[in-house]
């Protein structure tokens, strides 16, 4: 499916553009914010094609994608409103979700958080790179490149405060530049001499809390939090004529002394308290915390939690140089994950599953990212879930023993490794590695040794299998009868007849790209009658300016081709009308085009039509039940779907 059509029907199973508050994405999801999520239709929506699953957590509805997230972000953000990018980053409207604080607390991290991990895993590795390079010997501490490159690494960790606010601002519906602004209070040059200088100082007759609010997460959430409240109250009291400026006045008056005197101080302390907690957790029992972390960590992924640690470990980054705890437990997490995958895609005998979980391994092995092996293989299949949280926890028991520490605010994984080197722990990088060989061997083999509910792909006849014909012989895929396609029931999505005729084999078709299947697999009709009706519930998406061809995609997302006759469209729309529109809504039967079948023949066209799914590549199979007549509403194609969607749509996803 192109990703254009991913991006509608995404936007229509989550409610229309008209339910869409605000849309972010992260590395694999794009997160909507809905105004009514039980207009959500997820049964259809998790088993589009491209879809690797979805959930509805910390205020978000989430939608997973995979890699290919920023590119279908950029064509659902196409079909918004007028708007568009502001649509995308927040909306004026959103509404009030009953959670508890908990969930709030995770909602703004990871609306926070989210947009800003690009730049924190680019800083995180050129660190790394550093570091391999004074290791190595190519650098030393006083080369002017490392220099440079110290500081272009450290300058977004730096003026972290300054994204956030960014992030922030999109959240809580403040504006950004005023948001910025106090940012800028925050980290000025003449703050930070106060700060270096630690003399009492006092504003409004109150001492200041002198701090360095450089690579601080949780102050300046906070801080425009409360400024959202006080611009609020700004829009209100400000008369019109000096609006403009009287507003972003009030709101810059009140808020910098409030930052810098009390919730700036509250916020770094609440921040430090995390880390030093988190810290002595580590050193006290951290072999059976980290081992609990690693193992469970796919879990706190599915629910967002992850995001309640984030600022933990920057903050632990930023003040000890490292993290040992809750970074550290997504390598154990990440290879047992990459292990599961692996051993599912040598297991199974589901082609398509197959692909899925090489796909997913490979994605967390090289990148670190999970949720693709998350939804798309481990969670769907059970034991594999299993099996990674038992190998996970294993390899979190060897890392918590020889305290194992990371280096970089990065996602671990194969091509990250390097961010546990450090000239402070030479064996630091050896146990990583260990503990990466661990969690990935005991996972895979694991996973064998549970094993996993796993459909035969004889058992939802693939191409070139034989089924059973409607008089008990056998024949081929391609000529099945409609009692071989109820046989199918529960694997297929049906195609109903779009005609009254003949169904006969697209081998009849004296045209090339059909009888050849170059456009797809399927079957033709001969029409008894000059009118086409819908094979399919869904949207009308191609109609042809000669009103010869029409294509209906699906609710389940099957592409269905309808080509009246053949070389037609020489006819330039004679003898054709029609009764839809591209981007009208159809069901089974409703009318399309009415055509003259003896206005076409005497004007020497075939009027033979060939019923084609142009998506045939996304599916096991297409089997057409030909030689037979039919009318409008008889099952025509089965359509059989990839093991995936089949263990969806029965309840495979436990969430």
């Amino acid at each position: 499916m192109e990703r254009s059509q991913l991006a509608e029907r995404i936007l229509q199973h989550v409610g229309g553009e008209k339910n869409v508050v605000s849309l972010i994405h992260c590395m694999t999801r794009l997160r909507f914010t809905l105004r009514d999520s039980g207009k959500v239709n997820e049964r259809e929506l998790r088993v589009l094609p491209g879809v690797l699953g979805s959930t509805d957590n910390g205020g978000q509805y989430q939608v997973i994608i995979g890699n290919d997230v920023p590119k279908v972000y950029q064509e659902v953000v196409k079909l918004l409103p007028a708007q568009g990018a502001s649509q995308a980053s927040g909306g004026a409207d959103e509404p009030k979700k009953k959670m508890n604080v908990l969930m709030r607390m995770v909602n703004v991290l990871s609306s926070a958080m989210a947009p800003i991990v690009p730049a924190l895993a680019g800083a995180g590795i050129l660190k790394v790179i550093i570091s391999l390079l004074v290791l190595t010997g190519v650098l030393t501490a006083e080369d002017r490149v490392y220099y440079f490159l110290s500081f272009f690494a450290d300058a977004v960790f730096y003026f972290l405060p300054f994204m956030l606010a960014l992030s922030s601002a999109n959240k809580f519906k403040v504006n950004p530049y005023l948001a910025l602004a106090i940012a800028g209070i925050m980290l000025h040059p003449k703050w930070i001499e106060l700060v270096t200088a630690n003399e009492p100082v006092a504003l409004l007759g109150v001492p200041v809390t002198l701090i360095n609010y450089s690579s601080t997460v949780i102050p300046i959430i906070v801080v425009v939090w409360l400024m959202s409240y006080v611009e609020r109250f700004a829009e209100r009291v400000s008369p019109g004529v000096i609006k403009v400026f009287f507003k972003p006045l009030v709101v810059i008056i009140v808020m910098a002394p409030v930052a810098l005197l009390a919730v700036g101080p509250l916020g770094y302390h609440l921040g430090n308290g995390l880390a030093v907690g988190i810290y002595f957790i580590q050193e006290k029992v951290g072999w059976l915390a980290l081992a609990i972390l690693s193992g469970f960590k796919p879990l706190l992924v599915m629910t967002g939690m992850h995001w309640a640690f984030t600022p933990a470990i920057i903050t632990s980054i930023a003040t000890y140089g490292y993290d040992g705890l809750m970074a550290v437990s997504s390598l154990s997490a990440i290879f047992s994950l990459t292990g599961a995958c692996f051993a599912v895609a040598i297991k199974t005998r589901d082609k398509s599953m197959r692909q899925i979980a090489i796909s997913s391994g490979t994605t967390a092995l090289l990148s670190g990212v999970t949720e693709p092996a998350i939804y798309g293989v481990v969670f769907r299949l059970k034991r594999p879930m299993i099996a990674s949280i038992i190998a996970g926890l294993i390899a979190g028991v060897f890392a918590g023993i020889v305290k194992l520490k990371i280096f970089a605010m990065v996602s671990p994984s194969l091509l990250k490794l390097p961010s546990f080197v450090s000239d402070l722990y030479p064996g630091n990088f050896l146990n990583a590695v260990i503990t990466a060989s661990i969690a990935l061997v005991a996972s895979f083999i694991l996973t064998f040794v549970l094993g996993f509910k796993d459909e035969s792909v004889s058992e939802v006849q693939p191409s070139g299998a034989e089924v059973t014909g409607e008089n008990g012989s056998n024949a081929p895929g391609a000529d099945a009868g409609p009692a071989a396609l109820s046989v199918l029931s529960k694997q297929q999505l049906p195609v109903f007849s779009p005609l009254r005729g003949e169904a006969v084999d697209l081998s009849k078709v004296d045209d090339n790209v059909f009888a050849d299947e170059l456009m797809g697999k399927g079957i033709a009709v001969i029409p008894a009658e000059g009118r086409l009706v819908s094979p399919v519930g869904g949207t009308v998406t191609t109609l042809t300016k000669s009103k010869h061809a029409i294509s209906v995609t699906s609710d389940e997302g099957v592409e269905v081709l309808m080509h009246i006759g053949v070389d037609t469209v020489r006819l330039k729309g004679q003898f054709f009308e029609n009764l839809v529109e591209a981007g009208d809504r159809v069901e089974v039967g409703d009318p399309l085009i009415e055509f003259s079948i003896e206005d076409i023949r005497a004007a020497g066209f075939d009027v033979i039509t060939p019923i084609i799914i142009t998506n045939t590549a996304d599916y096991l199979d297409v089997i057409g039940g030909g030689n037979r007549d039919v009318q409008p509403g008889d099952q025509l194609i089965a359509v059989l779907q990839p093991h995936s969607n089949i263990l969806n749509r029965a309840g495979g996803d436990l969430r």
